[in-house]
């Protein structure tokens, strides 16, 4: 006799014992010594629980003592709950390739957009997707490109002024400082303050890829918005890593793209700076993993 089919016949011997006493001998039964029973049942497994009442309702009974009784003196049975496997709908597969394949197109996209026959797909802003770009071979290296490199920062000349010269020196200076505060060699850091969306973009991107570097910095929002090609709030991304896929004749290269405040932005808010700092020392930090 298995467990279940005991527990069925405890309850209906119980409830079939109990009526006949109510209706033959016009009393009403003792629930004391039964709640007695239910506090050990509270406090034992299933098994044993089961057992116990048995034995107080069936002491004398054939079938409980050559069936049942022995439940009592065995180890409470485990049984392992197996978890339930969910069957992929069709549904869930086909948006799943569909995120998927539109991951991929938005990478080479501009602006992150995907247009098609019925609506468009975009990024939502904030989302950590890197961009994938393809570099033409008519591109000339640039002379600073270095495999020494390790970390390139990248922005617009700055605007603070109308004495741009004055200006590029207040920026300049600051981003020197920040560099120096990395302590890393001369020698491993190249910094641009001059980012345009023309063709500059091109031998840049060309120079970074043949230097290799671990880290591109992007330093404002132009240079963010320029190197991810498409539109995000610093405030949202920087501090973050974004994956630049780097192709040139079939030939690839990955790198990461940090964007932070530019030096302008820190110059006019200075309390901005410690946040900055924050953001540099994920850099550091992750190239003290690498070097570990």
């Amino acid at each position: 006799m298995t467990y279940g089919q005991a527990l069925l016949l405890i309850s209906i011997k119980r409830i079939f014992v109990g009526f006949s006493l109510v209706f033959l001998c016009g009393i009403s039964i003792s629930m004391v010594k039964h709640s007695d029973i239910f506090q050990l049942l509270r406090t034992k497994s299933a098994p044993e629980g089961a057992a116990i009442l048995a034995h107080e309702l069936f002491p004398q009974t054939r079938w409980y003592t050559e069936g049942v009784l022995h439940l009592g003196s065995k180890a409470p049975q485990v049984v392992a709950q197996s978890e339930a496997i969910v069957p992929e709908s069709e549904k869930s597969r086909t948006l799943e390739s569909f995120k998927e394949f539109a991951h991929k197109k938005i990478e080479e996209a501009p602006a992150a957009k995907i247009s098609f026959s019925g609506g468009e797909v975009a990024l939502k802003e904030g989302t950590v997707l890197g961009r994938k770009i393809t570099i033409s071979s008519a591109v000339t290296k640039p002379d600073w490109s270095n495999t020494s490199l390790k970390i390139i920062f990248y922005g617009e000349a700055s605007k603070l002024n109308s004495n741009s010269e004055q200006a590029d020196q207040r920026a300049g200076e600051l981003l020197e400082k920040m560099v120096a505060a990395m302590q890393l060699g001369s020698e491993c850091v190249a910094s641009f303050l001059s980012a345009k969306e023309d063709d500059t973009f091109d031998e840049f991107m060309c120079g970074v890829f043949h230097s290799k570097p671990d880290f591109v910095v992007a330093l404002g929002a132009v240079a963010t918005n320029i190197l991810l090609g498409r539109k995000e709030k610093l405030t949202r991304v920087h501090g973050q890593f974004f994956p630049l896929k780097l192709d040139l004749q079939d030939e690839q290269h990955e790198v990461r793209l940090m964007p932070l405040f530019h030096p302008d932005f820190l110059l006019i808010n200075p309390n901005m700076k410690r946040t900055a700092w924050l953001d540099l020392q994920k850099i550091m930090s992750e190239l003290n993993d690498a070097n570990a």
